[in-house]
């Protein structure tokens, strides 16, 4: 498992970006993207703290005192380009190689199909351009909700992080513990391996629509500290209410006492979600799983098996080396050595947040059908 930040770091870090942030609905006809340099802000962040890039203009063309100018950091750059239907490649190119047809293009868009958006910023930059009936979920709310619950319990908080998208807390109950036999090898002299997992929770959230929010059961094994994200999820909620109207304004701030008034339920659900999450049956059931993965052995050549992996499951190349590498080290020739080369390939790479979605593979190669595991274990 990736380390990531402590839960004081965390909490330090939430508390400043609640302080921040900053929300906004208008109307894309009233929304300019420009080179940075061109802006004129007159809001918080002055336009020589907004990057170099390129920045958004909120409210009135007419250059009144009314407007906000923020910069654009590269996820919202992302859902600008789906917004106005711009490929990737193309908006990409433009962005590096000339920003000033970029913003022609966009703004093009933004007029000829105007539509409500909600800009969530932080720290003068939009990070998030998104419906206008995006519901703020908030990641201090969500803190709020979780964590007594979970210290009450007694658990052990083994990593956290917040990203430019998303926030991930990682917990484990280890006062529950089960030695799983893995496999015998030729280097344990005869002996069999054995593992030793716990049952754990893994809760992440987007507040810039990258995600749900969501609260999932995992295993972790004490000795490598890898985790693996199971896919069954204990709660799933989409960021999706009602539409923040404007009525006559240009543009409108969010307060948060605008976008808490529908969200007290849902938090009390979530703390009575995580209350219960540690089901001593439900792990016994998923260990009995990791169990069943090791007498799906790998019958095919390895170096095949990996790279029929990664092609199945979008790794890059690096990642498919290490996954190698770690299948090798290991010796351990069946599903549940694969699912562990890919968990503890998660620690290699630099992004949290792909270390996340390399958890969440290791889980989805234990939950995969027969057929498709022969698939993988036959490859030659």
């Amino acid at each position: 498992m990736k380390t990531g930040r402590t839960l004081q770091e965390l909490l330090a870090e939430v508390v400043r970006q609640q302080e921040s942030k900053r929300d906004f609905v208008a109307a894309t006809d009233h929304i300019s993207l420009v080179p940075s340099t061109a802006a004129n802000a007159s809001w918080e962040a002055p336009v020589d703290k907004v990057g170099t890039d390129l920045a958004l203009i909120i409210g009135s063309e007419k250059g009144d005192a009314t407007r906000l100018s923020v910069g654009v950091n590269d996820h919202a750059h992302n859902q600008i380009g789906s917004h106005t239907k711009i490929p990737a490649q193309y908006y990409d190119r433009m962005r590096t190689q000339d920003p000033n047809l970029l913003a022609i293009n966009v703004n093009a868009w933004f007029r000829k199909d105007p539509q409500p958006r909600m800009i969530r910023t932080l720290d003068g930059k939009a990070r998030g351009f998104l419906s206008d009936r995006y519901r703020p979920l908030d990641n201090s709310d969500l803190l709020e909700a979780a964590l007594p619950p979970l210290l009450d319990m007694g658990v052990a908080v083994m990593s956290t992080q917040v990203t430019d998208t998303k926030l991930y807390v990682k917990v484990v109950d280890e006062r529950i513990k089960r030695d799983l036999p893995v496999e015998w090898t030729p280097t344990n002299r005869g002996h069999q391996r054995f593992d030793t997992v716990s049952p754990a929770l893994v809760l992440s959230n987007s507040e810039v629509g990258s995600g749900a929010l969501n609260v999932q059961t995992s295993v972790w094994t004490g000795g490598c500290s890898n985790l693996m994200v199971i896919t069954e999820r204990s709660m799933r909620k989409y960021h999706i209410g009602g539409r923040h109207e404007l009525g006559d304004e240009v543009y409108r701030m969010l307060s948060d006492t605008t976008k808490k008034l529908t969200d007290a339920a849902l938090w009390a659900q979530l703390k009575d979600v995580v209350s219960g999450a540690f089901n001593v049956a439900r792990f016994d059931a998923q260990v009995e799983k990791l169990k069943a993965a090791t007498a799906d052995k790998i019958e095919g050549d390895p170096i095949k098996v990996v790279e029929i992996t990664a092609k199945k499951f979008g790794l890059q190349e690096t990642e498919r080396n290490a996954v190698l590498k770690h299948l090798i080290q290991a010796g351990t020739l069946n599903r549940y050595g694969l699912h562990a080369a890919v968990t503890r390939a998660a620690e290699d790479v630099e992004s949290y947040d792909r270390a996340s979605q390399l958890e969440a593979l290791g889980g989805e190669i234990i939950e995969l059908a027969k057929s498709d595991w022969r698939e993988l274990a036959m490859a030659a």
